[in-house]
């Protein structure tokens, strides 16, 4: 559905029409610049799925004004959910969705049968992934439980089972972490996890796996998962950029170069992908130490390095000892290292017109520039996190099946 609006401009006077794709979500936000004086406008939308109806709203930068005719002014579209092709940007009547999910379905049945949903007339109206509204309940109850507030944890998670697991209620906030984390990931992830999980339980069905997971449940697992809840936090609350590529990041497909993300923070996103990169990096030492124990080594026995001298590593190189893996290597295809030091030293530059990034690689920035889009970027971002999400969902169910005493609960 399609959202017509009108926004003038309080720095230039400018009128514009807006089409708003509406996504998934009680809220969704935007940011455009004028096309006349390129300041930036910050609007949003709210969703009442029950009475199927919408409420624009303005932000900063813009007032809501009549909705000029059809064919009368600039028109600038924006989509929660979706890029835009380059050609449809500033076109009315136009419908950017229909390709997209076409190739989203064909993408989604690549990766095994769809699952049945049969359609209830009398059930209450909801989103069916407002992602965002669901992890600001999590993250709640994730907090109580660690601070010790058992009674309001168990209340909040009482709430969560209610709103998004009534058929399978949710027994604490570890359970509601990993669910919504294998939800989050999508199709293309789903298939990592599994993956990661059947060569887990190979390693440990063949090797004595009791060192590590002594070493992993007294020395690891609380420090990990404060760095997990840190990065979904900032992921999260970046999210309505990041939102117009989750989708296509969950199945694996890329923006081509003539999409747009009309919708564009880039402040406000810009380090991410640097401070991903080092949490991710930081946290394949666990896919070390058992590719360690798959050939036959204690845990913390390299086949040249030693534990100290491996930890020492700069963040790039600690992917390597386990480069013969073709599992983990398979989770571990997002990690740019050039990328990750323009964006963790903000050396990347956006144009005017929000659609292009810059930034130099090699040492100190002074290799060649390499350009790149910004939806691309986001695109790139998302995959990032979404690898972690799936360390996140099997070390999970690794506390869970080893009775390790597990981060929330």
């Amino acid at each position: 559905m399609i959202i017509r609006s009108a926004l003038q401009c309080e720095t230039c006077e400018a009128i514009f029409t807006v089409r708003i794709g509406m996504g998934q979500g009680i809220r969704q936000e935007h940011t455009v610049n004028c096309r006349e004086c390129q300041e930036p406008m910050s609007f949003g939308m709210t969703v009442n799925y029950s009475e199927l109806s919408t409420n624009v709203f303005t932000i900063d930068g813009c007032s809501i004004v009549e909705v000029p005719a059809h064919g009368t002014g600039p028109v600038v579209n924006v989509d929660a959910n979706f890029v835009v092709p380059e050609g449809m940007t500033d076109q009315d009547v136009t419908f950017h969705r229909l390709t997209q999910m076409r190739e989203m379905m064909k993408a989604a049945e690549g990766f095994g049968p769809l699952p049945n949903q049969k359609f209830d007339p009398y059930a209450p109206r909801r989103p069916t992934a407002d992602h965002l509204s669901e992890w600001k309940n999590l993250k709640k109850a994730v907090s109580l439980a660690s601070n010790g507030r058992t009674k309001l944890a168990n209340k909040k998670v009482a709430e969560g089972t209610a709103e998004y697991y009534a058929a399978d209620p949710l027994s604490g906030p570890t359970d509601w972490f990993f669910r919504f984390t294998h939800k989050f990931m999508g199709r293309k992830h789903g298939v990592h996890f599994k993956s990661m999980m059947d060569e887990f339980r190979s390693i440990a069905a063949t090797h004595d796996c009791s060192d590590l997971l002594n070493h992993y449940a007294e020395s690891m697992v609380k420090d990990r998962f404060t760095l997990y809840r840190e990065v979904y936090t900032d992921f999260f609350s970046k999210h309505a950029q990041f939102a117009q590529v989750s989708f296509q990041a969950g199945l694996g497909i890329a923006p081509s170069d003539d999409m747009v993300a009309t919708s564009v923070q880039f402040d406000q996103v810009k380090s991410f992908y640097g401070d991903a990169y080092e949490v991710f990096a930081g946290s394949v030492d666990f896919l070390t130490m058992l590719n360690n124990v798959k050939h036959g080594r204690a845990f913390n026995e390299f086949e040249t390095l030693t534990m100290d001298k491996y930890q020492k590593l700069d963040n790039s190189s600690k992917f390597n000892p386990f480069g013969t893996n073709a599992v983990f290597t398979a989770l571990c295809s997002e990690k740019d290292n050039q990328l990750r030091n323009a964006s963790h030293h903000k050396g990347i530059r956006i144009d005017a017109d929000g659609k292009t990034l810059r930034y130099r690689a090699g040492k100190g920035g002074t290799g060649p520039e390499q350009e790149f889009t910004y939806a691309s970027y986001l695109y790139r971002s998302v995959t990032l996190f979404l690898q972690i999400s799936v360390l996140v969902a099997v070390e999970l169910t690794i506390c869970s099946a080893n009775k390790i005493e597990l981060p929330f609960d």
